[in-house]
């Protein structure tokens, strides 16, 4: 027992005392008084004052007013002690940002429900993109958000329903003795109220929340209950968030499997199994190359042959892409060092290492420790891009151009760029997206967009590159929008580096203007039907 409730039980057993000696004095009391007071009312004389009876009468009024006192100190202390407990229970049972239940108390909620084999179902919320909140309008603007949504699930759930804030932005809502509909009505319920815009600090917020649910079942622990609930909240998000989803046994696996990825990935990383597989770069016109697009692949000892499309989104969730992407641009980097050198390497940079102010920093650290010429290197960015933090971006496209490193915008068409924003953009090149020349000699539509892209660089004075190039045909409409360079498997997929040097070496050797990969590749270059068709101007004397 807590030192306070052994505190609490002496005052009360001191109380109990005190009040059972004071009812004792007081029926002393009326039997002394029955004694001495009706001689007193009838005029007779009074005992003197030294007798025993009169000694005891007055004792007896003492102890009956001191026993009165000390009972009333006593059950105020006893109130103070239990008042002191039930808020020390409430501190340790509630988060105080929200006034709502916390983690200790859900679980608490969860054993009960379980033990006593109640039905329901547990909501796992997550307010989406809670982080943007606080860097646009700062942390009070985050904890109002917190106290709205709160009230929000207060209003929404049933009166007997615990609502818990189980830690930064997610919360629960425990529905005891509930059917899947009614879970399910709760849920829908909170996203709808969270569709009118939030006023925070006198900005208006537009807020929602991913919600997974998980109905109790019996044999279940209160860790598994919460993970089936993370794992449809996971599920939630993957949807498009704003939405809510239950769980199910194939979520899980996938699930699973998803963080077996991320372990593999973050392994990858560190053992230095991501490699840069080469992409040729045509000039349109010659057909000469130009350079390469450097395109991760992962060699890894369990999966085999990986290719960028498998993990990329999965690194850039977790936050590796950034680690990934600087160690395969250093080793792209280190192996085009000794090309010829007029051949450039283009290096695709994630939207999320934005996110990072020290990203050009660390860029150039690369071309630092690889000897790499700058003006040698062509970052690629996305429209994605612009959606992160406006000032940062900038600042890190510029330093990359200040040391002399080339900006080309990558798939244009897709994303969020505008004219005006295209305009103020430090862009050296734009690459029309590959879903637009895959159409461009089959539609009409296609082909006006592609011309009115091409169209706009000439007038920006920007050059154009033509992604997905598969046929003559498409590179001779190329040629007569103006675009400058193009890449695809026309021209030639990725490689490793090893057939890119095989390749160089043949024709600085001037053993053919046109070459193949070797006739018996590695398993890697056979995967990607590694074949070059570039001619290729000699390097310079």
């Amino acid at each position: 027992m807590h030192g306070a409730s052994r505190n609490a039980v002496r005052i009360a057993s001191s109380h109990l005392i005190t009040s059972c000696a004071t009812i004792a004095a007081l029926l002393l009391f009326v039997g002394l008084g029955s004694q001495v007071l009706p001689g007193a009312l009838r005029g007779a004389p009074v005992p003197d004052a030294n007798s025993t009876l009169t000694v005891a009468f007055l004792l007896n009024i003492a102890i009956i007013l001191f026993g009165w006192r000390r009972s009333k100190d006593l059950k105020e202390a006893l109130e103070a002690y239990e008042e002191s407990e039930r808020a020390a229970h409430r501190n340790a049972n509630t988060d105080p940002a929200t006034g709502l239940s916390n983690r200790r108390e859900l679980l608490r909620c969860l054993t009960e429900a379980r033990e006593t084999k109640t039905s329901g179902a547990l909501l796992l919320l997550d307010l989406d993109h809670f982080k943007r909140v606080n860097d646009l309008h700062g942390h009070l603007a985050g904890d109002q958000l917190l106290a709205v949504f709160a009230e929000t699930l207060t209003r929404a759930a049933p009166a007997a329903a615990c609502c818990a804030r189980i830690g930064g932005d997610e919360f629960a809502v425990l529905l005891a003795n509930s059917t899947a509909v009614g879970a399910e009505r709760v849920a829908r319920a909170i996203i709808a109220q969270l569709a009118a815009p939030v006023l925070l600090g006198g900005s208006q917020v537009q807020v929602s929340a991913s919600i997974g649910l998980a109905e109790l079942a019996r044999g279940q622990s209160e860790e598994d209950i919460l993970r089936q609930s993370d794992v449809a909240l996971y599920a939630a998000k993957r949807a498009g968030r704003n939405c809510l989803a239950w769980f199910d046994e194939e979520l899980e696996r996938e699930l699973t499997e998803r963080l077996k990825l991320e372990e593999d990935i973050r392994a990858g990383v560190r053992l230095g199994e991501f490699v840069p597989f080469f992409q040729p770069l045509i000039d349109l016109q010659t057909r000469e190359l130009v350079g390469f697009e450097a395109l991760a692949r992962w060699r890894s000892p369990t999966r085999g042959f990986v290719e960028a499309e498998a993990f990329i989104e999965v690194a850039e969730a977790t936050g590796l892409v950034g680690p990934l992407t600087l160690a395969v641009m250093e080793t792209a980097l280190r192996e085009a060092r000794v090309w010829p050198q007029h051949l450039k390497i283009a290096v695709n940079i994630s939207p999320v290492q934005f996110r990072d102010a020290s990203l050009a920093e660390q860029i150039m650290k690369v071309l630092a420790a690889t000897g790499f010429p700058a003006h040698r290197l062509e970052i690629e960015i996305t429209e994605g891009s612009l959606l992160e933090d406006r000032d940062q971006f900038t600042t890190i496209i510029q330093s990359l151009k200040n040391v002399g490193i080339s900006i080309s915008l990558d798939d244009f068409g897709t994303g969020y760029a505008s004219l005006a924003q295209l305009h103020t953009l430090p862009v050296d090149r734009i690459k029309i997206d590959k879903s637009f020349i895959a159409t461009l000699v089959k539609s009409e539509q296609t082909a006006a967009i592609v011309a009115t892209i091409a169209q706009l660089g000439h007038t920006l004075n920007v050059p154009i590159t033509a992604e997905g190039v598969e046929s003559e045909s498409i590179r001779n409409e190329l040629q007569k929008f103006g675009c400058s360079e193009a890449q695809g498997w026309l021209f030639g997929r990725a490689v490793s580096a090893e057939t890119v040097r095989t390749f160089l070496d043949m024709s600085e050797k001037g053993a053919a203007s046109e070459a193949s990969a070797p006739e018996s590749p590695t398993a890697d270059d056979s995967a990607d039907d590694a074949r070059f068709t570039p001619r290729i101007r000699r390097r310079p004397a």
